[in-house]
C-alpha cells in the first residue's frame, strides 16, 4: 500500500453555547469517539465545498463558513497513518438535524454538547474543540 496523506476538513458550529459533534465508532480510544463534522476532501474540490458537503451529509444541516479555526495533524508511522485536518468555523443557515443516511455502523446521530458534557466523553481533536468552545467563553467575558 502506498503511503498517503489524508486531508480532511471539518466545520465547527457552536449554537447556544454548545458544539455540534458526530459519533465515530470502533476507534483507537474506544467504541465511540465524538468529532467535529467533516471528512475527506475530494480531488478538485475546494476546502469550502468539501466542508459544506460533508457537514450536510453528516448532520442534515446547511451551513456557511465564517473563518479558519485550527489545523491539526496526526502521524502514526507504525499504522501507517498521516492525517491533516483543517477545521473551519461556521454557522447554520437551514436544514434539519438528522443522522447520516446509510452509514455502515447504523444510525450516526449528531448531537450538541456543552463544555461540561464534552469533558465526560471521548472527543477529537481536543485542542480544536477547546478552541471552538473557547470562543463562547470569550464572548461571555466581553
Amino acid at each position: 500500500m502506498e503511503n498517503v496523506i489524508r486531508v480532511r476538513v471539518c466545520l465547527a458550529v457552536v449554537r447556544d453555547d454548545k458544539l455540534l459533534l458526530v459519533p465515530h465508532y470502533d476507534t483507537d480510544v474506544g467504541p465511540v469517539q465524538w468529532v467535529i463534522p467533516g471528512g475527506s476532501v475530494r480531488f478538485g474540490e475546494s476546502l469550502q465545498e468539501a466542508v459544506l458537503r460533508e457537514f450536510r451529509e453528516e448532520t442534515g444541516l446547511l451551513a456557511q463558513v465564517t473563518g479558519l479555526l485550527d489545523v491539526s495533524e496526526v502521524v502514526l508511522p507504525e499504522k501507517p497513518w498521516h492525517s491533516i485536518t483543517v477545521t473551519l468555523s461556521g454557522s447554520i443557515i437551514g436544514g434539519k438535524l438528522t443522522p447520516e443516511a446509510g452509514h455502515r455502523y447504523g444510525e450516526k446521530r449528531p448531537r450538541w454538547f456543552s463544555w461540561g458534557e464534552i469533558e465526560t466523553i471521548e472527543s477529537h481533536p481536543k485542542r480544536t474543540i477547546e478552541k471552538a468552545l473557547g470562543m463562547v467563553r470569550k464572548k461571555r467575558a466581553l
